[in-house]
Formats: structure tokens, C-alpha cells, sequence
């Protein structure tokens, strides 16, 4: 009897541990999934622009400023270096993202 219940015993927490074991794996899975479906959701939302948008936005900017502020004041002349900054930082992104589809043979670096 004694054995038995020995036996019972160690079967029971074989069980509990193989649980466990699988609980971990699923919930450890669970997270896994719920950061790529984040990480989806905020490339989906992404604002992407081609080139020539950004340029359109970059002039049309300009041209406000001119027309706002004026070009040979200080604040124009500054806010026009940010506007050219901003616009090369996104077409640097858009060629940079996209780079493995025209360039598959080019290692990262």
C-alpha cells in the first residue's frame, strides 16, 4: 500500500511539473506574440513618405516660411535649417528602409 502511494505521490508531481513547465512555455509564447503584433501595429501605422512627397513638403514648407516669417530674418533662416534637416532624415529613412529590396546583395553593416 505503502508503495502505491509513494508511486501516486511522485506521479503527481511529475504532472505538476510537466504543467508548469508548459504553462511557462505558453505564457512566455503569449508575450512573444502579443510584441510582434505590437511592433506590426506600429510599423502599420508609420506615416511613409517617397521622395518626392518629402520634397513637395520640404518647398511647400519653405514657402510658407517666406511668406510667415521672411527669409532674411534670423527665426526663417533657422527654421529653414530644421525643415532641410528634417526632410534629409526622412529620405534618408525611406532609402535606408527600403535598401534591401533594391540592394539584396549589400550586407548590413
Amino acid at each position: 500500500m505503502n508503495q502505491l502511494l509513494i508511486i501516486t505521490v511522485v506521479l503527481l508531481v511529475f504532472l505538476l511539473i510537466i504543467m508548469g513547465g508548459r504553462r511557462y512555455r505558453v505564457e512566455k509564447a503569449d508575450e512573444e506574440k502579443e510584441s510582434r503584433k505590437a511592433e506590426k501595429d506600429k510599423w502599420s501605422k508609420e506615416n511613409v513618405r517617397s521622395e518626392k512627397e518629402i520634397q513637395t513638403t520640404q518647398s511647400h514648407l519653405h514657402s510658407t516660411i517666406n511668406d510667415q516669417i521672411g527669409s532674411d530674418n534670423r527665426d526663417g533662416k533657422l527654421l529653414k535649417k530644421i525643415v532641410d534637416e528634417w526632410a534629409e532624415l526622412k529620405i534618408k529613412r525611406f532609402t535606408e528602409r527600403r535598401s534591401w529590396v533594391r540592394n539584396p546583395d549589400q550586407e548590413k553593416e
